[in-house]
């Protein structure tokens, strides 16, 4: 089928991408409209690939498709595809999607396919749109399941070869694998997926992957972090990857205008720890702790540290390695 082999070719950064699949799936399923998207879980939006609405749709699938009551019954809907028409009317009618976006296009139907990857990430979705009514003929059903695998691997950042916007929008960003550790609690060396890892990241032993393998083994994955580390703050979404970890690492910038120095402390706060306690991890005086939590406090707008190490721990923020 053309459609997969467009799709093999967008994998391999080949030809003109995620526009060709959609050109070749005209030619399958008839529609108005339509939208290859994959989700950043970094930004928590998605990021179109392609996409023949006008720019206002586009915008809205990127920016605000996640937070409407349409998107969360599709994306845990027993199927993966969708139909619009399906959709009862009081989600339909709380949707700024149909309400605002769908229905001034004359929108009649059309079809949302959640696109997942093999080890049941949420990567993306494909929208397609109808003028005309009743598009989910048995043949279109049938396309949509053969397609749903090859789909997802374009919209899949870990094997497509998309960009995450233009030079800095996302900062310095990688994946790389992480194996499980072994008896003595080490692990082989991480494995580089994407992009350029940070000093650390991958090597077997250092401060960052222990601080890594302790929180795979702590929390419950799929789990963000923040760590302050080496004067970036650093981003750390992680997944079960069989028995390894896999890792996505991006500098943000820093929560609440906190300088990093700031968002030390703060992580230290976390772990119950004195002014004594974090002045000698972190080679300073308790005189210097207690003016920094004084600024933390002032910037987070809490009354006191217990507070703001719950705001800490609501950012999933840790203690630098």
């Amino acid at each position: 089928m053309n459609v997969r082999e467009a799709a093999r070719r967008a994998v391999r950064g080949e030809g003109s991408g995620a526009e060709a699949v959609l050109t070749e799936l005209s030619a399958v399923i008839d529609h108005d409209h339509a939208s290859l998207s994959r989700w950043d879980p970094l930004r928590h939006r998605h990021v179109t690939l392609a996409a023949s609405y006008p720019a206002g749709t586009t915008r809205y699938i990127e920016r605000h498709l996640h937070d409407d009551p349409a998107f969360a019954l599709i994306r845990h809907a027993p199927s993966a595809a969708s139909w619009w028409h399906d959709v009862p009317a009081p989600v339909r009618g709380a949707s700024t999607g149909f309400q605002d976006v769908l229905e001034p296009l004359g929108v009649k139907d059309g079809v949302a396919q959640c696109l997942f990857s093999a080890d049941g990430r949420y990567v993306g979705i494909l929208n397609l749109s109808t003028t005309r009514a009743r598009c989910d003929e048995p043949a279109v059903r049938a396309v949509m399941t053969l397609l749903a695998e090859c789909l997802a691997a374009v919209a899949d950042p870990l094997t497509g070869n998309h960009s995450t916007g233009p030079a800095g929008d996302a900062g310095h960003a990688c994946v790389v694998l992480l194996p499980a550790a072994d008896d003595e609690g080490d692990g082989a060396a991480a494995v580089t997926v994407s992009g350029v890892p940070l000093p650390g990241l991958t090597e077997p032993g250092s401060p960052l992957a222990a601080l890594l393998r302790r929180t795979a083994a702590r929390r419950t994955l799929p789990a963000t972090v923040l760590v302050p580390y080496r004067q970036r703050m650093l981003e750390l979404h992680l997944t079960r990857r069989g028995e390894g970890t896999l890792v996505v690492c991006r500098a943000v910038a820093r929560p609440a205008a906190l300088s990093l120095r700031e968002l030390e402390v703060l992580a230290e706060l976390t772990q119950g720890r004195t002014n004594r306690e974090i002045a000698d991890r972190l080679y300073v005086s308790p005189r210097t702790v207690a003016t920094h939590i004084e600024h933390i406090l002032a910037k987070l707008g809490v009354p006191n540290r217990v507070a703001a190490a719950g705001r800490a721990v609501a950012w999933g923020l840790e203690p630098a390695p």
